[in-house]
């Protein structure tokens, strides 16, 4: 008696093990872009969140309001770790675009300028 597995046995292994990477490899892709959106959005909560910081310590001087620019409220270690804005990754294609009343904008290559637009 000869054991072992029919070819029929084996092209359905190789069918089924098809399909399922069919259906798991799509959901695998895009992790990278995923991840770059979570950098975004921690970045952009991080500076709400020194933002509100210098606006209730102002507000305790008796001179609520926020920094002119970003960059005004980064030089001051209090408000963002280490006197510096959060980082974006160094491998992104980025443009940088500067305005005088707004401070910097930071966007991903081919990117709308409202690309992290969770807040």
């Amino acid at each position: 008696m000869r054991r072992g597995f029919t070819l029929i046995e084996l092209i359905m292994v190789i069918v089924i093990i098809g399909i399922l990477a069919a259906i798991a490899i799509p959901k695998f892709i895009d992790l990278r872009t995923d991840a770059q959106k979570a950098a975004c959005f921690g970045s952009a909560a991080a500076i709400q969140t020194a933002l509100s910081n210098y606006y209730a310590r102002q507000a305790i001087k008796g001179n609520p309001g926020f920094p002119g620019t970003l960059h005004d409220a980064a030089f001051t270690s209090e408000y963002f770790a280490e006197g510096t804005l959060p980082d974006h990754p160094k491998e992104w294609d980025w443009n940088t675009y500067y305005s005088s009343n707004t401070g910097v904008l930071h966007t991903g290559k081919g990117a709308d300028s409202g690309a992290c637009t969770k807040f």
